[in-house]
């Protein structure tokens, strides 16, 4: 059975999946180079219109939620949203705007996907889960692109090693990186003892000492 394709994804899985914090995506935002949305409950607006389902929404009223410096804030409150082509709108009921946590902070699947193609990620070589008529992935092939994005994998490696500083064991490094491919694609991900081989020969050179 194939299942249709996702409708949106969160924002820090999304930020997994192309192996940068949340808050680099908040900036590519604030620049206008990302929407943002949220999922939003029956408001009522200025012009009068009541709105209601996805919504997009001002990145820099986010920031708080995804400080890099200092613990981020838990919720903020969005008063203005933006409503198609009427561009950006006042919330007037509720009269004190929604609060919003980290995890209500949505992207659309077609602008992760327009986002994707312009930027070059993953090579040019992305592949939805799902294609619009239904059918599975791309099988491997002569001129295909690989099944797993080895070359992000090992890009997310480095920045674990380097961010968080070497494990006590392999184990716990092979766990990471299975819990990173999971965010990107928990469908799909590689088996463990796929990535542990992966790994294998990282791990070899991280524990030889200078006389080895």
């Amino acid at each position: 059975m194939s299942l249709p394709p996702r409708s949106f994804y969160c924002l820090t899985e999304l930020a997994a999946r192309w192996s940068v914090t949340p808050f680099d995506v908040i900036g590519w935002s604030t620049d206008g180079l990302l929407a943002l949305s949220i999922a939003l409950p029956p408001v009522k607006t200025e012009p009068p219109e009541t709105l209601s389902g996805l919504a997009d929404v001002e990145a820099p009223h986010l920031l708080p939620l995804f400080r890099r410096d200092g613990a981020p804030s838990p919720t903020v409150v969005i008063r203005r949203l933006k409503a198609g082509e009427r561009g950006l709108c006042w919330i007037v009921e509720p009269m004190d705007g929604i609060g919003i946590t980290a995890a209500d902070v949505l992207v659309r699947r077609a602008e992760v996907e327009r986002f994707e193609r312009q930027y070059g990620f993953f090579n040019g070589l992305h592949v939805p889960e799902v294609s619009g008529e239904g059918t599975a992935r791309r099988r491997a092939g002569p001129g295909v692109p690989p099944r797993h994005d080895w070359d992000s994998f090992y890009g997310a490696l480095t920045r674990r090693i380097h961010d968080q500083g070497v494990p006590a064991t392999q184990a716990e490094l092979v766990r990471d990186m299975i819990a990173w491919f999971e965010a990107r694609d928990v469908e799909h991900a590689p088996d463990e003892s796929t990535i542990r081989r992966k790994i294998t020969p990282v791990w070899r050179e991280l524990s030889r000492t200078p006389s080895d």
